[in-house]
């Protein structure tokens, strides 16, 4: 049965009549959808988005998928966090069943002239071992400044730490081709 009429007052709510449609509908099987449909989008414009919880994938890995992973989630969280003007990519041309991972790593700085792209060695057990340039010194003999570049990089490298990141190492590489700029002006 419908609830009881609400005696009319001499002064009348704003939100009376919203009251009452809500009264009149309440027994209604579609009623949670309709309060839904119509008070969801003005609360979202509101208070924003509602807070949800991630979404938790419910397959679960198998030993042999880890095994199968060839890149290391500390490595590939690094990558991720990777200034936007390194491109780092796997290079095809290695396929190690060590661990270790080559990449082929590329700069999009349109401060700096184009070089070589740098080779990375990086070892299965990466941090406890830093990671390795692959030094192609045959593809900086092109040129003077190519060739200061190399010797910026070698030299900078020196300069590192025993322990250090990808990162520090293409950070290095982006310093020694800005100070062979620098020479070369």
């Amino acid at each position: 049965p419908p609830p009881p009429p609400v005696p009319p007052t001499k002064q009348q709510y704003l939100c009376q009549p919203l009251l009452d449609a809500v009264l009149a509908n309440i027994r209604s099987p579609v009623f949670n959808h309709s309060l839904y449909r119509t008070f969801v989008p003005a609360m979202t414009a509101i208070h924003g988005p509602p807070i949800t919880a991630p979404v938790v994938c419910t397959r679960k890995r198998r030993f042999e998928d880890d095994e199968r992973q060839s890149i290391p989630n500390v490595l590939q969280g690094e990558v991720a966090r990777l200034d936007p003007k390194f491109l780092v990519n796997l290079d095809p041309s290695h396929c190690s069943n060590n661990g270790t991972v080559h990449l082929i790593c590329k700069l999009d700085d349109k401060d700096l002239p184009s070089v070589p792209p740098l080779e990375l060695s990086v070892p299965a057990d990466y941090p406890a071992q830093s990671p390795l340039w692959i030094d192609r010194q045959w593809q900086y003999d092109a040129n003077p400044f190519l060739q200061s570049v190399h010797r910026c990089m070698t030299s900078r490298l020196l300069q590192l730490p025993d322990k250090h990141s990808v990162t520090a190492l293409l950070n290095t590489w982006a310093q020694s081709i800005h100070q062979a700029c620098l020479s070369a002006a």
